[in-house]
């Protein structure tokens, strides 16, 4: 709906009341009864009035319909007082007071003019209405009801012809006949050859503050903000330049104490073929503060993984001190260093020792896992045969591997070295832990294959069990720190799931990757591959 301002209605209204404020002074000058000429001055002057009175609430339909309402009304009484003949022409105010309106209003003040009339003559000729003003206050009611018509009807027809021509605000369709502003999403302005606005959609005057402002704005002139108008500039210059859209976003300050961030807003500048330019703008403030909230929690989340990877790393570091002092005291035990034990004594002192190595272990896989997490995890890549690497761990695993009764084959490429440039010591720790896991939740009686490969510049080692095996759900969360599978939770043996987590940040480190191959009742086989890192080019 347009907004009919107030500076617009003003001036035809103030043209109706300085043609009855004449009128009435030269009526005085005349002689005319001060009484005839005061009624006379206010009946005339109360549409005026009553307009001006609704000016505030006119960019709504039923102020602008009362207000046509109005003039009707009085065109009416003015007929009905002074005659059909020559007051009839006070209808004409109708149409005038609607030019200043979009067009359909315009039809609706004739249709309403035409019918008041019509029912005025049909009125005067059924009902023998008295004249209420004597002469020659008549006279001059006659006169000065057509005159200020007359002056209304030329002051209406300016203030149309001026509301077409520079208003910015209107939403009426442009010279071309469309409404196809108001069917885009966001903002969008036309400007014409020279730079002036030549139409806006509601939601770009609403982005910029334009409801209520009059005259001629611009691009330049667009934004009440010195670098947002020096970008908008800047960008119609480009595009002009280039001959097709550019993009850029303004960034507008806080609008109150309430803004904390201002607003952001992304423009687009087209150039046309016609030498003018169209503007489409999309404010993005609600997405921006999305954004940094998300920012925020990132970094809220960032510092308290690491506060949590400092705490487990210093108190695991704590740990190992007291614990090495158990796990060698229960190795005394068991060795007998100072005498023969007691039957149960000898079975505490070996589950006191099996449970500080499996405790060590975990403390072990604790420690360097917060290092990888924390980014203090150097890896010291050397040469070396991972064959050998590969028999080593075997052979450190295999004490386990026996007592669970679980047996251990190894596949290597007979006598072909498997030369690798990687870190050493975390290649013999991904092996162990791909390989205790294998041993520990595989059934009595298995086996358990070990294989490594050069392919492609890079070592394939796989561990295959025929254990229980995962489901793809299970295998999916496998790998997480302190994940373990379900099926892991049906043996006697015990396990932090940290041993697979730490496997693949390894690995990755190398820039390698861990892929794990399962399904219930066919056991699991994980295979690594470590590319052949290069001596120049260590990660850090």
């Amino acid at each position: 709906m347009e907004r009919l301002s107030l500076s617009r209605l003003l001036g035809p209204l103030l043209i109706w009341l300085g043609v009855i404020g004449a009128g009435v002074l030269a009526g005085a000058m005349r002689g005319v009864d001060l009484g005839a000429l005061g009624m006379v001055g206010v009946i005339l002057s109360i549409p005026a009035l009553l307009s001006l009175l609704l000016t505030g609430a006119l960019h709504k339909r039923w102020a602008q319909a009362v207000l046509l309402l109005i003039w009707t009304g009085f065109s009416v009484f003015a007929c009905l007082v002074g005659g059909l003949f020559p007051l009839g022409l006070t209808f004409l105010s109708v149409p005038a007071i609607g030019m200043m309106f979009y067009r359909g209003r315009v039809v609706e003040a004739l249709v309403l003019a035409v019918i008041g009339f019509v029912a005025t003559w049909f009125a005067l000729g059924q009902v023998d209405v008295p004249k209420v003003l004597q002469d020659p206050a008549m006279t001059l009611f006659q006169w000065l009801g057509l005159l200020a018509t007359l002056a209304l009807v030329v002051a209406g027809m300016i203030a149309g012809s001026e509301r077409r021509r520079t208003s910015v605000l209107s939403d009426a369709a442009p010279a071309t006949g469309t409404r196809w502003r108001d069917g885009v999403s966001g903002g969008l302005f036309e400007f014409g050859r020279d730079g002036a606005l030549l139409g806006a959609n509601p939601e770009g005057r609403a982005q910029f503050g334009l409801d209520g402002v009059r005259g001629n704005v611009g691009l330049d002139t667009l934004s009440d903000h010195e670098a947002a108008r020096i970008r908008l500039a800047e960008t119609a210059d480009l595009a002009r330049r280039r001959g097709e859209p550019v993009d850029a976003r303004l960034s507008l300050p806080p609008e109150g104490p309430g803004d904390s961030y201002g607003r952001w807003i992304d423009a687009r500048v087209t150039p046309l073929s016609s030498g003018g330019m169209l503007l489409h703008t999309v404010d993005r403030t609600d997405e921006e503060a999305r954004l940094e909230a998300l920012r925020r929690s990132e970094t809220v989340a960032t510092r308290d993984a690491q506060d949590k990877t400092l705490f487990f790393a210093g108190v695991s570091h704590e740990l190992r001190t007291p614990l090495n002092a158990i796990i060698g005291f229960s190795d005394m035990m068991q060795s007998r260093l100072f005498g023969p034990l007691p039957g149960k004594y000898a079975e505490y002192a070996e589950l006191i020792h099996e449970s500080g190595q499996y405790m060590q272990d975990l403390i072990g896989d604790v420690l360097d896992l917060s290092k990888v997490e924390a980014g203090r995890y150097t890896l010291n890549p050397s040469g070396f045969d991972a064959s050998d690497v590969v028999r080593s761990s075997v052979k450190m695993i295999r004490p386990s591997s026996d007592a669970a009764e679980v047996a251990v084959d190894v596949d290597l490429p007979g006598d072909d070295a498997l030369l690798i440039q990687a870190d050493r010591k975390a290649v013999r720790q991904i092996l162990l832990n791909l390989l205790s896991n294998a041993v520990k939740f595989s059934p009595k009686g298995s086996r358990v294959s070990v294989r490594a490969r050069m392919d492609d510049g890079a070592l394939h080692m796989s561990v295959a069990d025929t254990g229980a095996g995962m489901s793809a759900t299970e295998l999916a969360r496998v790998g997480e720190p302190w994940v373990q599978a379900a099926s892991s939770q049906m043996t006697d043996a015990r396990g932090s799931g940290l041993g697979l987590s730490l496997v693949r940040s390894l690995a990755e480190l190398h820039g390698g990757r861990l892929e794990l191959d399962s399904a219930l009742g066919r056991g699991t086989t994980a295979t690594v591959v470590i590319p052949d890192l290069d001596r120049d080019e260590r990660p850090s």
